[in-house]
């Protein structure tokens, strides 16, 4: 008897433990899945912290660091390895500038700080939080800009109209003298003061089309006729400094284009080539044709431009003069441009440059 429920005892014992290994089994693999989703949800806020582009710097209630983002690491200018467990950043902030470690440039930032509390309330630590601005300040910078030089452009607007009228009666006027007066000294200081009139007009009239925009009305013209006349007027003032000026056409062209604009166009690079040949020398122009286009050069012997900055003459208000304007170029490349044109430069230092507008003869 006691045999048997010895025997019985063993048995219960026997499935209880069976029944115990089981379910440690099931336990332990709960614990096992468990533990790799606790794994990536970490993976999971790491990648959502070190993607955002705001730096996130936690500090734990002794207010040692214990977590730096990819954005601070690079804001700042700092890896994690060299903070993590310590107190402090190495970083300063006056107002609304931030300046990182090793004197890297300060940059423009929102910065702040907020208690972190876990489910019952209690401080855990202290997340900083710091976003680069810089770019939002250039943008405020620009607009700034942008507002200003529209209102100097409406002004400069009215005050080119106000002087164009009396500058084209003083030109008129002074050229009627340089006839009335050709063979004597007041009839060259005539032409001298139709010459810079006609300068300071075409500089106005610069202003204007950068104020007002362009737009071309296109006609059919001669454009042989249209540069011998321009040569004509600037031929004499030329001369008086040295620059002799010269014109070859392989033809007779006519194309659609805007007069009074290309004028404006070519007269800009006549006084360019004028003003880089200070102690005289030649300018050329030529007409050539090229497949569907019609090529004007105008090839100076001047001073020429540095190759750092030879592609940003055609900026506004890029200018190399201590007295220039910075419109003439760009006024021209725009007026090209809007003839479905465009307009190539090239120049050596001390030996000259060359400007070659591209037309299409269709």
């Amino acid at each position: 008897m006691q045999k048997e429920l010895l025997n019985e005892a063993i048995l219960k014992i026997n499935t209880a433990s069976e029944a115990l290994v089981k379910y440690y089994k099931v336990l332990e693999e709960k614990i096992k899945l468990l533990t790799e989703e606790v794994d990536e949800k970490k993976r999971l806020l790491s990648s959502i912290i070190d993607s955002i582009d705001i730096a996130v710097v936690f500090f734990d209630r002794d207010h040692v660091i214990r977590l730096v983002n990819k954005s601070a690491e690079r804001l700042f200018g700092i890896s994690s390895e060299e903070v993590l467990g310590k107190r402090d950043l190495p970083i300063k902030i006056e107002g609304e500038l931030v300046y990182p470690a090793n004197s890297i440039k300060p940059f423009y930032a929102i910065v702040s700080s907020s208690q972190v509390l876990d489910s019952e309330g209690n401080s855990i630590g202290i997340v900083f939080i710091c976003k680069d601005i810089s770019r939002i300040k250039e943008l405020e910078a620009e607009n700034e800009r942008n507002r200003r030089l529209t209102a100097m452009g409406s002004l400069l607007m009215k005050i080119a109209h106000e002087i164009r009228n009396p500058l084209g009666s003083i030109e008129l006027f002074a050229n009627m003298i340089a006839e009335d007066l050709s063979d004597t000294i007041h009839g060259e200081y005539a032409r001298r003061i139709s010459g810079a009139v006609s300068m300071l007009r075409n500089t106005l009239e610069n202003m204007l089309s950068f104020t007002k925009g362009i737009t071309p009305k296109r006609e059919k013209t001669n454009i042989n006729i249209l540069i011998r006349e321009i040569i004509a007027e600037f031929e004499g003032i030329l001369q008086r400094v040295g620059i002799k000026i010269d014109f070859q056409s392989e033809g007779n062209f006519e194309i659609l284009i805007d007069p009074p604009l290309f004028r404006q166009a070519l007269i800009n690079l006549i006084v360019n080539a004028y003003q880089a040949m200070p102690e005289g020398g030649s300018l050329t122009v030529e007409l050539l044709k090229e497949e569907k286009f019609l090529r004007i050069n105008l090839r100076d012997t001047g001073h020429g431009i540095d190759e750092e900055i030879l592609d940003k003459i055609f900026e506004p208000f890029f200018s190399t003069k201590d007295r220039g304007s910075g419109l003439g170029l760009s006024i021209t490349n725009s007026i090209i441009s809007s003839h479905g044109g465009k307009i190539k430069v090239t120049s050596t230092p001390n030996k000259g440059t060359e400007f070659a507008i591209y037309l299409p003869l269709e």
